[in-house]
């Protein structure tokens, strides 16, 4: 079950939230995936212990949860609670990639054009074609 895990555990420098959230969805684990993407930040991995920080309105049996899911590996959860506050959260960080695809889209003259026309319309969602 941990073996993709255990790979990753070989290279440090892979480790990353992204890879964790992909095995507990892969796992069938969809809202333990989703309160990790919401409130944790990653602040390191090494020697088997993933370095988490949380957000303030966390869930309180997230930590919990994620020593249940990895209690076959050899995996430890480290919350650090202290000034290293760590990376942003993977919600944070989709947001802020919106935002800043937002502000490139709306430069396009056509998409100017149609939100004059439909004055109470807004842009929430972008993909690439």
């Amino acid at each position: 079950m941990f073996e993709e895990l255990a790979k990753v555990a070989d290279s440090v420098s892979t480790m990353t939230i992204e890879s964790l959230v992909d095995t507990l969805k892969e796992k069938k684990s969809f809202l333990l995936s989703r309160d990790v993407e919401r409130y944790v930040r990653f602040v390191g991995f090494d020697k088997g212990v993933l370095s988490i920080n949380l957000e303030e309105l966390h869930p309180k049996e997230l930590i919990k949860n994620l020593n249940d899911f990895f209690i076959q590996s050899k995996f430890n959860i480290k919350v650090i609670r202290s000034s290293e506050k760590g990376d942003d959260t993977l919600e944070q960080k989709k947001k802020a990639l919106f935002q800043q695809q937002l502000m490139e889209v709306s430069q396009n003259p056509i998409l100017k054009e149609i939100l004059e026309c439909f004055r109470n319309s807004v842009v929430e969602n972008i993909e690439d074609l």
